[in-house]
Parts: C-alpha cells; structure tokens; sequence
C-alpha cells in the first residue's frame, strides 16, 4: 500500500465526513444538527483579508467623497 493510496482513502474519508456534515445541517432539527450547521459556517467562512475582492481605496476611505462623485457624474470640471 503506496503513499498515493494513504492518501485517496484520506480525502475519501473526508469527503464522506462533509457529504454526513452537510446532509445532518441541513435536517436542523436537533442539537447536533444545529452543531453540524456552526462547524460548517466555519469551515466555509473564508479571511476577508485575503480576499481577491478587497479595494484598497475603499478600505483606507481615499475615493471620492458624495459631492465630488455628484460633480465627477454631472461632467463638471472642478
């Protein structure tokens, strides 16, 4: 038994875990599978820091102010 099946029944086992993870949060009739639906959540939550949809500009509050906006939409030079 090779290292490359050690590790196919690993990832076997773990999908099989979410498949029973995921059909148990989905039922949310009973303590565990409200517990089941939490250890979800968390897994599926991801860093916002390490979003591809972070802008910088919005982060820091460097963009454009309302009335600039209103001004910049209007076409007035300033």
């Amino acid at each position: 038994m090779g290292l490359d099946d050690k590790t196919y029944r690993q990832r076997v086992r773990q999908a099989k875990f979410r498949s029973f993870l995921g059909r148990r949060a989905m039922r949310d009739t009973g303590f565990i599978d409200r517990l089941c639906r939490r250890f979800l959540e968390r897994a599926a939550r991801s860093d916002p820091k390490k979003s591809f949809m972070r802008d910088e500009l919005i982060d820091s509050d460097t963009g454009y102010d309302a009335a600039e906006l209103e001004r910049y939409q209007r076409g007035e030079q300033s």
